[in-house]
């Protein structure tokens, strides 16, 4: 086994819908039961680790949070995987006809320790994985698992995702969330601009790292901003716009760091624009899964595997990633000038919350700026 660093993004909560899925209570303990396989899967051509996870429903007499709670109870004994690249092929009704296999991979089982509290077993879980950097978007994928010596029998296949391309801001350009005086002229809206490509449906982040000093040294921190959400067939251009509010941005900083004593300044590390793409029948799952507001409770289901419930499907994500100042070029910086302005003396970090942010970039220093670090 490996260690290995499990990539969540907006498509990781389907770990969480297993629960829905795979249990019973102790009201159910009738011979009714039947043993399902529960499959999560979901190929990136951005990852070079491609993660498959494998549950199975259970019952027994007694509470089943209970039994969730263990590891055994949720896991088959043997497990065989492989995935398939095919050349020339097509995807017709969720099974690919024609083509010839171009490579192949049989997955490895490992541990992660890293999963969050829940329902069921935690911190640790059992996946499966193989290791590939160059998958192809112009190939298809075939998925392949056999179940304690062909108890069950699994087949899916999907296509990639691909053809999203962020394209503003300039990846040189930096983010520019507020005028030169905010008082009187107000915030800015910075658009976020990417082509549809093939994806279904979209999640836009911005991540906002900074760097945060105390009499201990220096350590980088992480925020998380969620853009929002958006579903390819609502809009009709070949492009998707998104508004990051400049106002809603500080806001959400002013709320989401908090104020310490202890902390002697903090500076910008870097800023990541995180769009992640999602196929039709990712989309699809998404909604079915979606929590009901009906009294009766009555859901359909929906999988694009044979011989198992879950979903074997892609998503890609793409990144522009901005560093705090550019030595190279100065005038290269993750935000503009007013931006960090406003991030030291403005209203929602500084007057509201003193966050005790000040900029250390060269061109900021020794201009007259009450905003430069000491």
């Amino acid at each position: 086994m490996i260690p290995v660093t499990y990539k969540y993004s907006l498509f990781a909560f389907l770990g969480t819908l297993f629960f829905l899925a795979s249990c019973r209570t102790d009201f159910d303990i009738s011979g009714d039961y039947q043993e399902i396989a529960v499959v999560h899967f979901l190929l990136d051509p951005n990852d070079n680790q491609h993660f498959l996870k494998i549950n199975k429903t259970f019952s027994g007499e007694g509470d089943a949070t209970v039994f969730a709670k263990v590891a055994d109870s949720s896991y088959f004994d043997e497990v065989e995987a492989i995935v398939e690249e095919v050349i020339g092929g097509n995807l017709v009704s969720g099974e690919i006809l024609g083509g010839s296999v171009n490579r192949q991979w049989l997955l490895k089982d490992t541990i992660i320790d890293n999963k969050q509290p829940g329902a069921f077993y935690y911190p640790e879980q059992k996946l499966y994985y193989f290791n590939a950097d160059d998958l192809n978007t112009n190939a298809l994928y075939r998925l392949k698992i056999t179940v304690d010596g062909g108890k069950h029998n699994i087949a899916g296949a999907t296509a990639l995702v691909s053809g999203i391309n962020l394209t503003t801001p300039n990846p040189n350009t930096p983010l520019n969330f507020a005028e030169a005086n905010v008082p009187v002229n107000g915030y800015r809206n910075q658009p976020i601009r990417f082509s549809k490509g093939t994806g279904a449906i979209y999640d836009v982040k911005l991540l906002f790292r900074y760097r945060e000093f105390t009499a201990a040294g220096s350590e980088v921190k992480e925020l998380r901003w969620n853009l929002g959400e958006v579903i390819a067939s609502e809009v009709v251009s070949p492009n998707v716009s998104v508004i990051a509010n400049g106002e809603t941005f500080y806001d959400f900083l002013g709320n989401n760091i908090p104020e310490n004593p202890d902390v002697t300044r903090r500076q910008v590390e870097n800023v990541e624009i995180v769009v992640t793409g999602g196929s039709s029948d990712l989309l699809t799952y998404i909604l079915v899964n979606q929590p009901s507001s009906s009294i009766a409770q009555n859901k359909p289901e929906f999988t694009n595997l044979a011989g198992a419930m879950g979903i074997f499907s892609s998503r890609t994500t793409v990144t522009q990633f901005k560093a705090a100042f550019n030595p190279i070029q100065p005038n290269q910086r993750a935000l503009s000038v007013n931006s960090t302005r406003e991030l030291a003396r403005g209203f929602y970090t500084f007057f509201l919350r003193d966050l005790k942010f000040c900029s250390n970039i060269p061109s900021d220093i020794g201009q007259g700026y009450n905003f430069a670090c000491d």
